[in-house]
């Protein structure tokens, strides 16, 4: 049998194949990322966005990264990002921008970075990143979806749990951030997943090979452990 290549696995698309029926909301309109639109992007970036400066995002405000990794309209797929811009229908003003990064042996996508205008937040656009992160994930075969929080407010981590996303973590130092005028330091963020996969596809731990910090920590986030649960019986007989 003829295995399959690593360059076939997880292709981008056309922007609209890969949404299918999904639309953006009334009045605004989603795009893929052109490379006559990265000067003019970076620029709004830095206005909307201040902090993004210092940090992992930082690289969105450098035209050469869109050019050397990203997947522009009409050129090489082949890239392991891709940029969807929201514009304004009326004004055709860019007033967002999501990136999204594949992890091809991984089967992975994650959303590298989102921003809106400062006058939209508020009005449901960040959910609609996070379908956007879904629906083109579940497009281009990808078994799990994973999104990373700020803890500096509130609506990213409540948009997450919107969307079915379900934390799984708290990362200590993560990330540079800005914390406040000429203060930067190492920030907490929190992670969420989301799996695409098929239930089968997904191998649960051996109960046994968990310590139990490990097995606190399981049952927290996602229940009793079958095997857990079939030895409830006999623990209640032990204490009863």
């Amino acid at each position: 049998m003829r295995r399959q290549r690593t360059t076939d696995v997880m292709q981008w698309r056309g922007l609209q194949e890969m949404l299918g029926e999904l639309e953006a909301p009334p009045g605004y309109a989603f795009e893929q990322l052109a490379r006559e639109d990265i000067p003019r992007t970076t620029e709004l970036l830095r206005t909307w966005y201040p902090d993004i400066c210092v940090g992992t995002e930082s690289r969105h405000l450098e035209p050469s990264f869109y050019e050397r990794e990203v997947f522009l309209r009409g050129e090489s797929p082949d890239r392991p990002l891709y940029a969807v811009l929201s514009r304004d229908q009326d004004t055709q003003d860019i007033i967002g921008l999501m990136t999204l990064e594949k992890n091809i042996r991984g089967l992975q996508i994650s959303a590298a970075m989102g921003a809106i205008e400062p006058s939209r937040r508020g009005l449901g656009l960040g959910q609609h990143g996070l379908t956007l992160l879904e629906v083109i994930g579940r497009s281009i075969g990808a078994e799990v979806a994973l999104y990373y929080s700020t803890l500096k407010a509130a609506r990213g981590q409540l948009n997450a749990e919107r969307r079915g996303f379900l934390l799984v973590g708290i990362v200590p130092a993560f990330d540079m951030d800005a914390i406040a005028p000429g203060t930067v330091k190492r920030v907490y963020e929190a992670l969420y997943a989301k799996v695409l996969a098929n239930p089968e596809r997904v191998h649960l731990p051996d109960w046994n090979a968990l310590i139990p910090s490990t097995r606190a920590l399981f049952t927290h986030l996602f229940g009793h452990h079958p095997a857990d649960l079939a030895a409830l019986p006999e623990r209640k007989l032990l204490h009863g």
